[in-house]
């Protein structure tokens, strides 16, 4: 009932937030990769990575608040369905599932996500900081919204067995590759520490034995075993499955369920490719020689 007075509350937020850290970065000459284009860098972003104390704001609102924020939204649709239907379906079984295995992976393994794109290269702009306050919770949680605002409904069990397997065996390639990324630095750096799994146990194959590599005249070590050495981007991959399973767990009778799939699969690609433009500068012939052991970006002898 007051959803639209919480995303327009989050959106505020959202703005506020950006302009403050645009201008402190600003003030306190702590800009990153400036062009500038005051509209350009506004929009990406001064700092890279700010803090209030030892709290880096960025990985805070991304892993903290985004993800969170989302799940209560997805179990909040699923308590309306029930109180007003008496009832919760099938598929909003499946998406308080979906949520809640990427919110809870999310914190489990927070110790991976300094290493992510996001965190280390991207600035904290307004596109940063709008999505992760208001971007992701309410634009991922359209599923939920959709399915509880109709009465409730079953698919047939092939569809819906489909959606389960999809949404199951994406996230296992998602979790274990990101895990073999994070856990082969670590191994790489000597800081890797065996972690208790948070109350869902940890996957097999999340950490490589003795992991191939190249190592690359800069330093750094590209890891050529295990997930990443199908596929230079295979976790991308996995989070689009993901997201797919996310839409047909909603079914066909409407296309606002398969935004959120449409949207990141055009910007994950576009990501993709800026960020092996980059390597490719970055890295000289060594990219060469890496992608000529993986050839493949997404889908392992495919693209």
């Amino acid at each position: 009932a007051h959803l639209g007075e919480y995303m327009s509350a989050a959106v505020l937020v959202a703005d506020v937030t950006a302009v403050g850290a645009f201008f402190g970065a600003k003030a306190r000459g702590t800009e990153h990769r400036m062009t500038g284009l005051p509209l350009y860098d506004f929009f990406m972003g001064a700092p890279l990575n700010p803090r209030l104390g030892p709290v880096d704001l960025k990985m805070f609102t991304e892993a903290r608040v985004s993800w969170i924020v989302l799940f209560l939204l997805t179990v909040s649709a699923a308590l309306h369905q029930r109180n007003l239907y008496g009832a919760v379906s099938g598929p909003m079984w499946g998406m308080l599932l979906a949520h809640g295995l990427y919110t809870h992976t999310i914190m489990r393994g927070e110790e991976g996500i300094p290493v992510t794109w996001d965190i280390f290269y991207e600035k904290w702009g307004w596109m940063l900081i709008f999505w992760n306050l208001a971007g992701v919770p309410f634009t991922y949680c359209y599923q939920s919204i959709y399915l509880a605002s109709r009465p409730p409904f079953e698919h047939h069990p092939a569809l819906m067995a489909t959606a389960l397997v999809l949404l199951v065996g994406s996230y296992v390639v998602w979790d274990t590759s990101n895990s073999q990324r994070c856990y082969f630095r670590m191994q790489m750096e000597g800081t890797f520490r065996q972690r208790l799994g948070l109350y869902l146990p940890w996957l097999p194959w999340r950490v490589l034995k003795n992991p191939e590599y190249i190592q690359t005249e800069r330093g750094p070590k590209l890891l050529v075993s295990g997930w990443w050495g199908l596929a230079r981007k295979i976790n991308y991959t996995a989070d689009i499955g993901m997201a797919l399973a996310w839409g047909i767990m909603c079914g066909f009778d409407s296309a606002i369920p398969y935004f959120y799939f449409v949207f990141f699969l055009a910007m994950i690609i576009h990501r993709a490719h800026r960020d092996q433009q980059r390597c490719a500068v970055k890295y000289g012939r060594d990219w060469e020689r890496y992608t000529n052991r993986v050839p493949h970006t997404f889908i392992p002898g495919i693209i």
